[in-house]
């Protein structure tokens, strides 16, 4: 049987078959010629030449990577500025398949839509040309009116009169303006329009200088055949959509018919479940591409129908369409407001305004009581902390509002306290959730979560989550500049490392209901978006016949709430069987799938890291700060722990300041850095002032973490031994016996300036390394070598002064590349600066890789020879890579801790002079312990071009494995990550360890968390890693984003790398290490006059079980109680064996992280492979 047949009509026709229900007219070539056809009424051009599409990188955003753009892909053809093509005109171009120009027709409003005309798809980023000849009568001004989906370029008469490459819709991107000047008679016209991701398309409408079309005007192309009066194409499907009609429930059929301008159209639909055909009237169809409904009785089964499409002057049969019966959609659209803390507008203005929301939010849901049930205002509260505060400044009237409407399903309160980065500790996303328990003491139920806009969340959430009440978690992640996981939207189950879950959604885009324009009240403008989204997800393999689309008041984030929606859902339901619209909390669509599809649900035990973390190099300073705030708030709230342990009370003042110290730290953490203008207008006042309220927040911590550390040493002062002379009081706040250095500041007149002296440890009676690190006129800061100081305990040192100082080292040979100790050799290569050779004598093996491109220690500069840092393909080909120049390497000698040398050197976007290069590095061998330190300084200049820095760590292992410390437990990203999580950048906590067979090498910063593992792996954006050298590169700084993070990274900035290497294997034994270099002994001085009376050394709590880490300890509020956080590290089951507590302690519960009690009155602790418990001990 023929696929098509026609009636005949003069002269030849061709067509080609694109589909079974696709039909396209390509003409015969022996009719060629100029056609021309009036403009529309509208201004629009109806008819065109095409040609595409053409490649356009793989930009992750719209932008300068979108390299086609400014490629002439016409240069054949007598370029961009000069072509003038024929329909059948071919081009080709390298490696890419011919193209071949061809007519369109433009729909009646103006629209090309690219994405049908090519039949390509959303994702994939293209080029197309459309070119005509406008005629004038006369010479004369003109405008013409643009939109374009993305960006657009405009060439008239052989110049380029318009450009404007950005991101953005038909619908809500703008319409630019553009002046010409038409000449008599014919004027060459080509428009060149790109694409990134989502639709394609233009639309250009010719005006007088007066706002009028210009009747005069006519449109000319060069057709391989007639196209007036004839059927160009022809595509029909069925559809989900059922309509309700006064015949019944009908299932709609939706068809594009490219129309050469048709009258009296019938069309004739045959199936064999049919007794007879269905002829649909569609009167005329004037020149352009129509969209066309078909009302069919709803289909019992799929088959294969027969379409005729008749007209006065052409017709067509298609023979063998697929019919399918419709899928009973229901469509949750879950209403929120995206919290961005700035990014729109600045801080100050926005907190208050999210309160607002929420009162109106209330009205709203007043304003809609009238209305059916699923048209009914709903509200999804996305983060706790918003709700927090609006329940501290209500009044009891309007809280009680807001509870009945929670008790009601119309509001519902979500469980994350802001949409959190990577950086946040384990103790900070624990302090994030404390929220959730004063929302439900005050009758707010609390059993969802959301993550939005951040491309990933913490694996520690799952643990946390699944043991105080929160049942599921959704992310709607903003995939710009980012893969995303998953190809659909997806339910799974989350395990954490120990296997407890959660019920986790990724749907779409945050603001997915706005992109189908749900938000501006237009059933019609809606209808053709929800179908296609259906329909798209429904092919790639969605198997449910429930969605839940989120969606915002406006297109914008932190936009208020609005009740359009509500009226759009009303109208739909009331013409529609199908697909059901309906109004919803986040909750709702969850619990339906948990109810339905429990068993149904794949799941994935592992990280998922987030891509957006690499903003925070931006601010590497601030970054650094936010990350020692962190490990001083848990040494401060380890040190009131002690205090409690020793039975002193813990002040009022205390627990305020933790408080207010977690609080400014959540606010550091979370993804908003800055406006959105940041990079465009740095110097606008809107990006001055949110840069300047995001990071008061690091400066805050920092102070309160001061504070808290101060009143935990008056809390303890009563406890601490002090010696007649000057006493130091050394403090470990790990609940494992250990050594290491200590920093602390002594004020000279203890310590006077150049008076000899020695510190002594007063349990032992040994001496304790010391060296003078810097002075200031007041006092000198002192780091210090300290031994075997008792867990979750301390010891006293004395200082003792001497007359005359000791015989000092012998003056080093300041050109011995070589440092040597018990445990390592290092060899330093003088033209580089780096380290060659790295020995670990115990291993007796070589930790360094040669061979590697870059050296252990070496300073690389990336900087790209342009903007286009989004685009996969060419990033490598366009980025630059340099060292250091000017170099000088010297040997410091051996000092009391540690023997060093100090490579010095200057390189591009660094400030140098003659006494102070741009860049430093030491390599420090400690001699007490083994370890070795790489200590870095930059005098980083002024540079808004995208730039990064890394330091290079090749490390040799054979078969060696990479992993890294998260929240909540350690990753191999080969295999423990989602696939589309984070892969080209990691964001460690505590430690990156290399381990194989014979033994680990343990990194750690403690200020610059980002890595890249196994290559520089920048503009790759891999959906999963697989990393072929064991090699580290820490990536310091980098501003490779063009909005929200601050665009330059001028600053002198010091910071430092651990290292160790061990036949231990353990996660335990790296966790030791990492812990220890990142929450360091704590130091207080005190002058003469104590007694001599107490414990030289003391230790208030400990853990013998070495595979059990305390994550934190904290005293408790409410009563005289402390919460300890454990955490298995090593996969094996441990029976927990504390060291004897200084303080009885009356009880032992189980809780959760909100300090709900689980399990009351422990006898034993017991702690399964990976899992975390919370602990609290009752005095």
């Amino acid at each position: 049987m023929p696929l098509f047949s026609k009636k005949p009509i003069s002269g030849i026709r061709l067509y080609l078959v694109l589909s079974a229900n696709v039909l396209l007219h390509l003409a015969s070539p022996a009719l060629a010629g100029w056609e021309t056809f009036p403009l529309r009424e509208n201004g629009t051009i109806p008819v065109w030449t095409v040609v595409g599409p053409f490649p356009n990188g793989k930009p992750l955003t719209h932008g300068p990577g979108c390299f086609g753009f400014f490629e002439d892909y016409l240069k054949g053809q007598g370029g961009e500025v000069g072509c003038s093509p024929a329909e059948g005109d071919r081009i080709v171009w390298e490696q890419e398949p011919e193209k071949i120009w061809r007519t369109v027709v433009s729909e009646p409003a103006g629209l090309l839509d690219y994405i049908r005309i090519f039949r390509t798809n959303k994702e994939t980023p293209g080029v197309a040309y459309a070119f005509c000849r406008l005629v004038s009568p006369t010479a004369r001004e003109a405008v013409f009116k643009v939109r374009s989906n993305d960006g657009v370029r405009v060439w008239l008469n052989g110049a380029q009169v318009h450009e404007n490459h950005v991101g953005r819709t038909i619908d809500e991107g703008g319409e630019d303006s553009v002046r010409v000047r038409l000449h008599s008679g014919v004027n060459p016209l080509l428009v060149k329009v790109d694409q990134s991701q989502g639709g394609w398309g233009q639309r250009l409408a010719v005006e007088g200088p007066d706002g009028n079309p210009i009747r005069e005007l006519t449109v000319e192309v060069n057709t391989a055949a007639h196209i007036a009066g004839e059927i160009l194409s022809a595509a029909f499907s069925t559809t989900c959509l059922v309509k309700k009609t006064p015949e019944g429930p009908r299932q709609i059929v939706t068809g594009h018919i490219a129309s050469g301008g048709l009258t009296e159209v019938v069309c004739r639909l045959s199936m064999k479940q049919w007794a007879t055909p269905i002829l649909i009237p569609l009167g005329d169809l004037p020149m352009g591409e129509h969209r066309v409904e078909l009302p069919i009785p709803i289909l019992v089964e799929d088959g294969l129908a027969e379409i005729e499409v008749e007209a006065e002057s052409d017709s067509l049969r298609l023979s063998g369409v697929p019919f399918q019966q419709p899928r009973e959609w229901t469509v949750y659209f879950v209403q929120h407001t995206h919290t961005d803390i700035g990014y729109t507008r600045a801080q100050d203005e926005l907190l208050p305004d999210f309160l607002r929301q929420i009162d109106h939010a209330l009205d709203y849901c007043d304003l809609t009581e009238s209305y059916p049930d699923e048209a009914r205002f709903r509200w999804t509260c996305e983060t706790a902390w918003a709700v927090r505060e609006y329940l501290k400044r209500r009044s009891p009237e309007q809280i009680e509002r807001l509870k009945n409407r929670v008790a009601e399903g119309r509001i519902e309160v979500t469980g994350l306290y802001l949409n959190m980065d990577d950086i946040a500790d384990e103790n900070a996303l624990a302090a994030s959730l404390q929220p959730i328990r004063e929302l439900r003491n005050m009758g707010f139920p609390v059993t969802t979560a959301m993550q939005n806009d951040v491309p990933g969340a913490a694996w520690a959430l799952v643990d946390y989550l699944n043991e105080c009440g929160v049942k599921s978690i959704g992310l709607g992640i903003n995939n710009d500049r980012t893969p995303r996981p998953f190809d659909r939207p997806t339910a799974f189950w989350w395990e954490s490392p120990s296997g407890k879950r959660i019920l986790a959604w990724r749907p779409d885009h945050y603001h997915t209901g706005n992109h189908l324009r749900i938000h501006q009240g237009s059933v019609d403008g809606f209808r053709g978006n929800l179908l296609e989204y259906l329909e798209t997800i429904q092919r790639k393999g969605y198997p449910f016949d429930r969605v839940a689309i989120q969606f915002s008041g406006m297109q914008i984030d932190n936009s208020p709430p609005a009740t359009t929606a509500c009226d759009l859902v009303r109208d739909w339901n009331e013409t529609h069987a199908w697909p059901r619209l309906k109004l919803a909390v986040a909750g709702e669509f969850l619990e339906h799938v948990e109810r339905e599809w429990a068993d149904d649900l794949p799941t994935y035990r592992s990280a998922w890291p987030n891509w957006w973390t690499d903003g925070f190099a931006f601010a590497h300073v601030e970054t650094a700060k936010a990350r020692a705030a962190h490990a001083n708030l848990n040494v401060a709230q380890g040190l009131l722990s002690m205090a409690s342990l020793l039975g002193e009370p813990i002040p009022d003042s205390a627990h305020a300041t933790m408080r207010q110290v977690e609080e400014n730290l959540l606010f550091y953490d979370e993804h908003t850095f800055g406006a959105q203008e940041e990079f465009s207008r740095p110097m606008a006042e809107n990006s001055i002032v949110q840069w300047g309220e995001k990071v008061s927040h690091v400066w805050e911590a920092v102070k309160g973490c001061a504070m808290l550390r101060e009143t935990a040493w008056g809390a303890l002062l009563g406890r601490i031994r002090r010696e007649s002379g000057a006493t130091l009081a050394v403090f470990n706040t790990l609940a494992w016996e250990r050594s290491g250095t200590v920093e602390v500041y002594i004020g000279h007149e203890m310590l006077p300036p150049n008076r000899p002296a020695r510190f002594v440890d007063v349990a032992t009676g040994k001496e304790v390394p010391a060296l003078l690190s810097r002075s200031r006129f007041e006092g000198s800061y002192w780091t210090l070598w300290v031994s075997d100081v008792p867990p979750m305990g301390g010891k006293t040192l004395r200082i003792e002064l001497r007359d005359r100082e000791a015989h000092g080292a012998p003056s080093p040979d300041h050109t011995d590349p070589i440092l040597e100790n018990e445990f390592y050799r290092l060899v330093v290569d003088p033209a580089s600066g780096t380290l060659t050779s790295l020995y670990d004598k115990e291993l007796g093996r070589e930790l360094v890789d040669r061979g590697a491109s870059w050296g252990f220690g070496q300073f690389i500069r990336d900087r790209l020879t342009d903007d286009h840092f989004h685009d996969r393909e060419s990033f490598l080909e366009r980025s630059t890579r340099t060292s250091l120049r000017e170099l000088s390497v010297r040997n410091l000698g051996e000092g009391p801790l540690w023997s060093s040398i100090l490579a010095s050197g200057n390189a591009e976007g660094c400030v140098h002079s003659a006494d102070q290069p741009g860049f430093q590095c030491e390599f420090r061998l400690y001699r007490h312990e083994k370890r070795i330190e790489v200590r870095c300084s930059i005098r980083k200049q002024f540079a808004p071009e995208p730039e990064s820095i890394y330091i290079a760590f090749p490390f040799a292992s054979k078969e060696g494995k990479v992993v890294y410390e998260v929240q909540g437990g350690v990753v191999n990203p080969e295999t423990d990550q989602i696939p589309g999580s984070s892969a080209d950048w990691q964001t460690f906590q505590n430690f990156v360890s290399v381990q194989d067979q014979e033994g680990q090498v343990i990194l750690t910063s403690d200020q610059v968390p980002l890595v890249q593992l196994g290559d520089i792996n920048m503009g790759k954006w891999m959906d999963t890693i697989e990393i072929e050298k064991p090699h580290v590169y820490s990536w310091v700084m980098n501003n490779y984003w063009t909005y929200n993070f601050r665009g330059s990274k001028e600053s002198e900035f010091t910071w430092s790398y651990h290292l160790t290497s061990s036949r231990d294997t353990s996660n335990s034994s790296a966790t030791r290490f990492g812990w220890s270099a990142r929450f360091p002994l704590a130091a207080t001085a005190f002058p003469p006059g104590g007694s001599g009376e107490g414990e030289s050394s003391f230790s208030t709590f400990g853990v013998k079980t070495p595979n059990v880490l305390v994550v934190n300890s904290a005293p408790v509020e409410e009563d005289d109680s402390i919460l300890l956080h454990l955490r298995e590290l090593d996969g094996k089951r441990a029976q927990v064996e504390f060291e004897a507590p200084t303080r009885k302690v009356a009880r032992i519960d189980r809780t959760n992280v909100l300090g709900d009690i689980l399990e009351p009155g422990l006898s034993s602790i017991t702690l399964e492979p990976f899992e975390v418990k919370f602990i609290k001990l009752s005095f």
